[in-house]
């Protein structure tokens, strides 16, 4: 796991060292190990890497790196996890290799195979291919955009980096801001434009050419095309599921450093932590990590967000060593600071948990954390999908078991008492019929939740925000065959709830220097789990029931069986009540955050004034006036050289 960048003058300008260096330094705390520079002199050409050292320690494994044959160079970010097997193959077609990377291997099969290398990867990755010959520069990223890649391209110049803040360090770039993405964040909606003008994000899936005569863009992968077969027995679906998930995990427990797992004490994070251990404790492992057995855990005593005891739980079943790192009633404006420069988006401060949690694994010489992501969006873990996938079900007059199944499970999701969860469910039930819906508008007690529901559902809808050359009514026709919930479930996986996690924590970790593996998202797990039907995801009154099933006996039945749902976020409303009140006040009475045409300035103020006058704030309003200052720090603070390096220097 590295940090990359390249620039390619198309217009003929030479590409000094100072040039490329500046640009790739920028990153250095993706790879705090070392730090290479290529350039192509006779081309105006160079390439930059920031190395974070996982596989071979040695300076054989420095990048960007060139192919055996010398026509090749890459820089590269990520891991290619079955780069053992791959190697094994290619070995015995002739190919010789002289370092223990998944890099050369990585190298070595694009120059075998061509970018139809990519369907034999299981990893992660952004990558940056030269080809000196032909003057091709290739840029590709992973299946689901596990890794970021930026790329800012007109008829002068190609430049490409793993995070938007190279581009502040970026000669000739004028750092502005992208009114159409801001507007987005404010209004909570998801949008593939980034915040800075003038760059785009290579979708997931997808790989950019660059030659002098001109660009191609090509979608390499969409899972839609790779459903398998399953079982229609759910107890060999789970076994399936179970057997896939710990090789998953074993492939991931490669790595030359030591590792560790981010636990929540949720059902996806223990799970995976159940898996590693069925991993390692197998007898024919190869390049397992030196130490994978200790869990690092997130607490926040006195709060209803504390799942410390389900992780201890999941911990001593796993023998792993739990490391618990509690959370104090407030937070440093310091660390906020380093927080949002390093985030560099615009969003509140629920994710400071996890990033501080990975400061702290860094600190104790864990450089991976293996964590369980993208089992909500896989299996449907959120309360919303359950809504979504009844308004767009049969109802039920049409199929009233299942109205009645999703619709309590819904309820225990919410972890609401007997009697309002009986009412509300069938409420929520009867919202899944169309006539339901239209006199739901008509009333002012439920209007505002319908229409926010409703705005959030539009989200859902195949064909926005696709990217260009999606065939948008072929891809809507296919999911509709696969049911209301995998519907949902496919457009929040691949648009929607998954983008904005993996774009967090890979900014939460990487800011340390820790490279985050998610076992959930093999391609081959993922695929599996999109083809199993709806009632195998989400039944009997349980979410996430495939997972549930398959990790009967390796969970405690506790974590295992548990059917609310606990966000692994900050408690950002006690902290306003605590250590922040000062920090909000000064930040909503600034004289650019009120004068400012994204929001109204005075109306958050007086917000802000009411809810410290009552000593307590809000869940909701907490987050209404922090996505603003959060907006304005970054409108104001983030595009400017001088903040950011007083951010930088904050954090240390």
């Amino acid at each position: 796991m590295c940090g990359i960048a390249g620039i390619w003058q198309l217009d003929g300008r030479p590409v000094t060292r100072d040039r490329i260096t500046r640009f790739v330094r920028a990153l250095a705390h993706r790879g705090p190990d070392g730090e290479g520079v290529l350039i192509d002199d006779d081309a105006c050409l160079a390439l930059g890497h920031r190395r974070l050292t996982i596989l071979d320690l040695t300076d054989a494994g420095a990048q960007p790196m060139r192919s055996a044959s010398g026509r090749y160079d890459i820089t590269y970010n990520g891991e290619i996890y079955n780069f053992v097997e791959l190697r094994t193959e290619l070995a015995s077609e002739g190919w010789r290799f002289h370092t223990d990377t998944d890099t050369e291997v990585l190298l070595a099969a694009f120059e075998h195979w061509g970018a139809a290398c990519l369907r034999r990867f299981n990893g992660m990755w952004a990558f940056a291919i030269w080809d000196r010959r032909d003057r091709r520069l290739l840029l590709a990223r992973d299946r689901f955009g596990v890794k970021p890649l930026y790329l800012a391209l007109d008829d002068s110049r190609v430049a490409f980096a793993s995070e938007l803040k190279a581009f502040l360090h970026l000669d000739g770039f004028v750092p502005a801001a992208n009114e159409e993405a801001v507007a987005a964040r404010l209004a909570g909606t998801f949008h593939r434009h980034v915040l800075l003008r003038g760059v785009e994000a290579v979708p997931p899936g997808w790989c950019v050419e660059v030659t002098t005569r001109g660009v191609r863009r090509w979608r390499w992968w969409r899972t839609l095309d790779h459903l398998v077969a399953v079982p229609r027995d759910p107890v060999e679906q789970a076994e399936q599921f179970r057997a896939l998930l710990v090789d998953a995990c074993r492939l991931r427990l490669r790595s030359d450093v030591p590792l560790a797992t981010s636990l929540s004490g949720g059902l996806d994070s223990s799970s995976v932590l159940a898996a590693l251990a069925c991993a390692g404790a197998a007898d024919d492992a190869v390049r397992q990590a030196p130490d994978w057995r200790r869990a690092f855990i997130a607490g926040f005593p006195g709060t209803t967000q504390d799942e410390t005891a389900d992780a201890l739980l999941a911990a001593k079943q796993a023998g792993a060593r739990p490391i618990l790192h509690e959370f104090p009633g407030e937070v440093s404006p310091a660390d906020i600071e380093a927080y949002l420069y390093q985030f560099e988006e615009i969003v509140g401060l629920f994710g400071l948990p996890s990033w501080a949690l990975y400061r702290e694994m860094r600190r104790s010489g864990v450089r991976i954390s293996i964590d369980g992501h993208g089992g909500d969006e896989l299996l449907g873990g959120y309360p919303l999908h359950l809504v979504l996938a009844l308004i767009g079900g049969p109802g039920p007059w049409r199929d009233p078991w299942r109205t009645i199944d999703l619709a309590g499970t819904w309820r225990h999701m919410l972890r609401m008492g007997p009697a309002a969860g009986r009412v509300r469910s069938a409420a929520m039930a009867l919202m899944a019929r169309p006539a339901a819906l239209a006199a739901g508008r008509r009333l002012p007690v439920v209007r505002e939740r319908l229409r926010t529901i409703l705005r959030l559902s539009q989200q859902y809808h195949v064909g926005a925000d696709e990217p260009a050359g999606d065939d948008a009514q072929d891809e809507a026709e296919a999911l509709d065959a696969l049911g209301p919930l995998t519907r949902v479930l496919y457009r929040s996986f691949h648009d929607v709830s998954l983008p904005r996690i993996l774009r967090a924590f890979d900014a939460h970790a990487m800011g340390h220097g820790v490279e985050v593996r998610m076992p959930l998202l093999d391609w081959r797990l993922v695929c599996f789990a999109f083809s199993v039907p709806d009632a195998s995801k989400v039944g009997g009154g349980y979410a996430k029931r495939l997972l549930r099933d398959a990790m009967g006996g390796a969970l405690p039945d506790r974590v295992r069986l548990r059917r609310d749902k606990v966000s692994y976020v900050a408690p950002v409303a006690r902290w306003l009540d605590g250590g922040l009140r000062d920090w909000v006040w000064d930040a909503v009475n600034a004289p650019g955050f009120l004068q400012s045409a994204w929001w109204d300035g005075p109306a958050l103020r007086a917000l802000t004034a009411e809810r410290r006058r009552a000593g307590s704030w809000r869940r909701d309003d907490a987050a209404q006036v922090l996505l603003a200052v959060a907006a304005h720090w970054w409108l104001t603070r983030w595009l400017t050289a001088g903040s950011r390096t007083a951010a930088v220097t904050a954090g240390r």
